[in-house]
């Protein structure tokens, strides 16, 4: 074997290939299974995937929206159309927060605010058999971002004011990771999950009273777009189910 190193390492890749459409017979499948199931997805800031401190300025008077962390959760249908192949949708609440800081020469004031919206994702699934249980995953979709209302927040130096990009974005969802399936204790999800507006999804404008009292003109107007991105862990738990009779 030493002549022929590359043969040999074909040789032991086929193998590999032969004994794991083997243990494809015996394994959990989910052909012709429909089942419901939940996820959380906690969000966390990262200026990488676009959701950093975003700082502005007007008339010397310096503005930061910072994103803090948050969370999207709720319940998700996956049918499958072949043992390897799934699609999947359902409805997940998701919660961002902001803090707000506005920094004057003599004067520093911090507030906060959330952003609630509900994603509708629409997922293709392409599973992996590592083992008789476990799977690997790989699913790529998009997903409806809706918004139901502005944001407006103020205090005795300032009104904030956040207004909808749309009422419904889209943005693309990009997910990893591995599947334990049981018999019958249902199916447990880890992995890392991406999801990218195509779009900003709010437009904030703030207003400073340095003088304390809102019925004057502002002295400064602060204007600033952010984007609705996170990259996450992704825990999911689906039921289990058994599959449907072919008719």
């Amino acid at each position: 074997m030493n002549g022929y190193p590359f043969l040999y390492g074909m040789k032991k890749i086929w193998l590999a290939a032969i004994l794991l459409a083997v243990t494809c017979f015996a394994a959990i499948a989910q052909d012709r299974v429909t089942t419901f199931g939940f996820g959380y997805k906690p969000i966390f800031p990262s200026s990488y995937f676009r959701t950093g401190p975003k700082d502005f300025s007007d008339k010397g008077i310096n503005y930061t929206i910072a994103q803090q962390s948050g969370f999207t959760a709720g319940g998700l249908i996956r049918h499958g159309i072949s043992n390897r192949i799934s699609f999947e949708s359902g409805i997940m609440y998701t919660k961002r927060n902001y803090d707000l800081s506005i920094i004057d020469s003599t004067f520093t004031g911090r507030s906060n605010f959330k952003i609630i919206g509900y994603e509708i994702p629409v997922n293709g699934l392409v599973f992996i058999q590592l083992g008789q249980k476990l799977w690997m995953n790989v699913t790529m979709g998009l997903s409806l971002d809706i918004f139901p209302s502005d944001i407006y927040t103020d205090d005795n130096y300032y009104r904030h004011y956040s207004a909808r990009n749309k009422t419904v974005n889209s943005g693309l969802n990009a997910m990893t990771g591995l599947e334990y399936r049981t018999k019958k204790g249902g199916y447990i999800y880890l992995g890392a999950a991406y999801h990218r507006t195509f779009s900003h999804i709010y437009e904030s404008l703030v207003e400073y009273y340095p003088d304390r009292t809102l019925a004057k003109p502002p002295t400064s107007i602060g204007r600033t777009r952010f984007q609705g991105d996170y990259f996450t862990f992704d825990v999911r738990y689906y039921f289990h189910e058994a599959p449907k009779k072919k008719k």
